[in-house]
């Protein structure tokens, strides 16, 4: 990450004087954005032994802002400071071990602690100045799967006693083999069909939790059944009914209104899924953006967004490209019953476009030393290195506009 700062003194409170801080930057890796910033304080910083007399120091901290987990954990960091104009590389050796993020909190990225003086003075000689600020990122590379976001169904189905019997209510249900006492007093023939689902995937998750209570731990097994039967039911019942895309909205609405939160998690992770593994027509991505903003569907949103935000970068004109997207999502918003609400919908939606877009960084693939023996594999999007081709250089050119963040 590239951070053009102009070092300011700005008294916030008698223990730090903050410098600068830069605007948030995002790394994005298949549709999956997580948000940081960075902040340069001048801190008083307290010595524990009575000999040494507390003092003044630079400190630079990485920030998590925003992304799809409360947590992140961060393989290294770490940092550098250039001069913008000759590109010259000014001050190394800033660096942040393995550490877990909350959203909305930062660590500082420490220098040595024999070279904190220096740095200190380094950056106090430097005020009005400005310098760039460049930031290497390594995390893994599960933290960029749209799915890991979801309910963990894998996890579900580690247990066969769970799927089986989730199975075995689905195929009873189908056949007519089990009665919903609850159904007993409701018109089936006129009654809304997703207060039926609702009916049946209650009981469902409550007679298979019955069932398994004796050899599971009740709370893990109410979690494990609700997300395998959600699963089961969605893939073998309610997927059945969805042909064309306004099959896909109109379940997505009944659920929703039937306050049946597991499904509607349920048909997320079968549109990100399908996302994932195909091409994705960009028309359909628009309709499906507006879609999610009006559900708050965030993983969707996440993926659809990571989608567009490409190849608004890739077009030769990305202004033009996000005027043409807004017009387009104007009208889809239109097509999808939302003519009376068109700007309070695509509004939000096209400003989180511009703001990703400017956030966005590229991100590039490597191994782990404690994963492989073998060098770096090739990045999986190239950028421009400004040394030379034996030397790999622990950054990016200055002069790219797109950061490296490892992926371990």
């Amino acid at each position: 990450m590239l951070s053009n700062y102009k070092f300011k003194k700005k008294q916030i409170e008698d223990e730090s004087i903050i410098l600068n801080v830069s605007r948030p930057f995002s790394t994005s890796y298949k549709h999956v954005q997580f948000t940081w910033a960075l902040r340069l304080t001048d801190e008083y910083v307290l010595s524990n032994s009575s000999a040494v007399d507390s003092n003044r120091h630079v400190l630079l901290h990485l920030y998590y802002k925003e992304g799809p987990c409360p947590e992140v954990g961060v393989e290294q960091v770490r940092a550098q400071i250039i001069d913008p104009v000759t590109n010259e590389t000014l001050f190394v050796g800033l660096e942040l071990g393995q550490t877990e993020f909350q959203r909305g909190s930062g660590w500082p990225i420490h220098v040595e602690k024999e070279r904190r003086a220096e740095f200190t003075e380094f950056v106090h000689r430097r005020v009005d100045s400005n310098l760039l600020v460049v930031v290497e990122i390594r995390m893994k590379n599960s933290l960029f799967e749209p799915l890991n976001y979801l309910p963990d169904v894998e996890s579900a189905f580690r247990s066969q006693r769970i799927e089986k019997a989730c199975d075995k209510f689905v195929d009873d249900v189908i056949e007519g083999k089990i009665r919903i006492p609850d159904l007993e007093h409701v018109d089936e023939q006129h009654a809304d069909k997703f207060s039926i689902h609702r009916l049946i995937f209650i009981y469902g998750v409550d007679t298979v939790s019955r069932q398994l209570a004796e050899n599971e731990q009740n709370e893990a097994c109410e979690q494990l059944v609700k997300n395998t039967f959600a699963h089961i039911y969605f893939e073998r019942v309610l997927s059945r009914e969805m042909h064309m895309f306004d099959d896909f909205i109109n379940l997505l609405d009944g659920v929703t209104y039937a306050h049946i939160p597991a499904l509607r998690k349920e048909v997320e992770r079968f549109i990100c899924r399908e996302i994932i593994k195909e091409n994705l027509d960009t028309s359909l991505a628009k309709k499906l953006l507006l879609i999610a903003e009006k559900y708050s569907l965030d993983v969707l949103k996440m993926v659809v967004n990571g989608l567009l935000v490409d190849q608004i970068i890739g077009n030769s004109n990305p202004p033009k490209e996000l005027v043409n997207i807004t017009h387009e999502l104007e009208k889809f918003a239109q097509e999808i019953q939302e003519s009376e609400n068109v700007q309070n919908l695509v509004g939000p939606v096209v400003t989180d476009l511009q703001e990703l877009t400017r956030r966005v960084r590229r991100v590039s693939l490597s191994h782990s030393p404690s994963q492989s023996s073998h060098s770096s594999s090739p990045l999986a999007t190239p950028t421009s290195g400004g040394a030379s081709p034996s030397v790999a250089p622990p950054f990016d050119s200055p002069t790219s506009r797109f950061k490296r963040v490892s992926l371990v």
